[in-house]
């Protein structure tokens, strides 16, 4: 993860320079000491970049898991759309297909009377089942399509009490956090 410091992403390199550079003052860092405070000085700077690296790696995966699963939602809706449209045109060519028997129908009696009225009824009886079956077929998808939504909508739901939960644990167990804390002196 580059930030645009000297080292890239490693302060500890940098302190150590700066280390090296006031080192020879009279025993380090305390300026007459015996060398013990220097060392506890950069075991905190390391300490404090571990955990801050450790929180940012956390955030980062939070946030991946997020976009994620915006584009899971995001194909899961595109393929509804999809499929609705597919039912939609089949629903048409249905009717359209049933339009032209009826059609054909009336051209018939021209022709034949008696086999065209025959036709013409059998055709509208089997419009009406169609009709019947093709609602029936549309009221079932919108309630399977409403039920998966509410399915993701509870994932989605559960995903993210679970990330807190994980969240404030990690918290828990780091004990506590301070953003950009001074290292610590002895």
């Amino acid at each position: 993860m580059e930030n645009g410091s000297f080292f890239g992403s490693d302060w500890l390199g940098a302190f150590l320079i700066i280390a090296v550079l006031f080192g020879g003052f009279g025993g380090g860092f305390g300026f007459g000491g015996n060398g013990a405070a220097a060392a506890v000085d950069v075991n905190a700077a390391i300490n404090n970049q571990t955990v801050q690296q450790g929180l940012q790696n956390i955030l980062l995966s939070s946030a991946n898991n997020n976009y994620e699963t915006a584009r899971l939602i995001d194909n899961q809706t595109m393929f509804m759309t999809n499929q609705n449209n597919t039912n939609m045109l089949t629903a048409i060519n249905g009717f359209n297909a049933t339009s032209q028997q009826i059609t054909n129908g009336f051209n018939s009696v021209n022709q034949n009377v008696t086999s065209g009225f025959n036709s013409v009824n059998q055709n509208i009886a089997n419009l009406g089942y169609k009709m019947d079956e093709c609602c029936c077929a549309i009221k079932t998808m919108l309630l399977e399509n409403r039920l998966q939504d509410t399915q993701i909508a509870l994932q989605n739901e559960q995903n993210k009490s679970i990330n807190a939960e994980q969240s404030a644990y990690l918290l828990s167990v780091m004990g506590k956090w301070v953003a950009n804390a001074p290292a610590a002196t002895a």
